[in-house]
């Protein structure tokens, strides 16, 4: 058990390196469409990239407008990662509830399922098909009862096998100003474990959401476990993406020195439901690297994950070492 002092208990689960390279990472895909609609832009502006000849792996961050029909759902994904494979990124990054968002809570109970049930398979046999990662940002898992389900993050490798799932710990019950009341727990039941795995492009911290609003995570999954890309696939509301989602996404790339990538749901799902959009990817240095012309368009943006430009900054500006400082006056 790690205990964060007066704030938060968690439980933290280290995937040993073993647990990923056993999935045979393979090299980055480098093919590169002249003709993609998504915009895409250099993960390191300014001139700041390494000195080094190492090609780096791309990345795509999506965003859509998931509705209550799986297949339609898995129809759209499907396309996001022949996008995705089509811009030479090795690793699609998709939103909270890529495979559902039905108009009420009980309808989404009723399609959940086990991580070995059928509708993961197609999508494991989606990134096989495609040699391609998927970060899966919200999967309706099967609670522990009849009344509940988890809030799941899956990471599939391009040989389809799942590599790592984190629940979702911070449930939002939320009467939000101007907005919707959505009250999270009523219908879904909290993890309790921290979550890393190894990939392609680095180490991978999981996170959903809502967890994006509680910074000792993100710290945690960093300078505790080893977390050089931190995921946020999110379904944010629209009044409080307006209001918080970029600021706070940059935030947490400058806090951590990480990359961050934000998939999101966007527009009306239905009668009842709209989403923010505006997917990001961040740098360590709290730049936007990319994001889609259209915030509430379906498609992908697409950046490179450059891990000696995240030392670099680590190393100018040490902050898990004076944060070890730090936190011995605080203890």
């Amino acid at each position: 058990m790690f205990k964060f002092k007066g704030l938060l208990s968690f439980r933290l689960l280290i995937r040993p390196q073993t647990a990923c390279t056993s999935c045979n990472i393979r090299a980055p895909v480098q093919r590169l469409s002249t003709n993609t609609p998504f915009r895409t832009m250099s993960a390191l502006p300014d001139k700041q990239t390494s000195e080094s000849s190492k090609v780096w792996p791309k990345v795509a961050v999506s965003q859509m407008t998931a509705v209550g029909d799986q297949a339609v759902n898995f129809e759209t994904c499907r396309k996001l990662a022949q996008s995705s494979v089509a811009a030479g990124c090795s690793m699609l990054f998709l939103p909270e509830c890529f495979s559902f968002i039905g108009s009420s809570q009980p309808e989404s109970i009723s399609k959940a399922q086990p991580l070995d049930g059928p509708l993961m398979h197609g999508y494991r046999n989606l990134a096989r098909e495609n040699n391609l990662w998927l970060s899966l940002g919200g999967f309706q898992e099967q609670g522990p009862d009849s009344e509940h389900l988890y809030n799941t993050h899956v990471i599939i490798s391009s040989d389809g096998d799942l590599v790592a799932s984190y629940r979702k710990i911070h449930l939002f019950d939320v009467d939000v100003p101007n907005g919707p009341v959505l009250m999270e727990s009523r219908t879904t039941a909290p993890g309790d474990l921290l979550v890393t795995c190894d990939s392609p492009v680095g180490k991978l911290g999981l996170t959903v959401c809502y967890d994006l609003r509680f910074p000792e995570m993100y710290q945690l999954l960093t300078w505790q476990m080893g977390a050089q890309v931190l995921l946020v696939p999110s379904a944010f509301t629209k009044v409080t993406g307006e209001a918080h989602w970029e600021v706070l996404l940059r935030a947490r790339a400058v806090e951590c020195q990480s990359y961050v990538i934000a998939a999101a749901q966007a527009g009306w799902h239905n009668e009842k439901r709209q989403s923010y959009g505006h997917a990001l990817i961040i740098d360590p240095w709290g730049r936007v690297l990319a994001r889609l012309e259209d915030p509430e368009a379906t498609g992908i943006a697409v950046a490179q994950i450059d891990l000696e430009y995240l030392s670099a900054v680590r190393s100018k500006m040490p902050l898990q070492a004076h944060r070890e400082k730090g936190r011995r006056v605080f203890s």
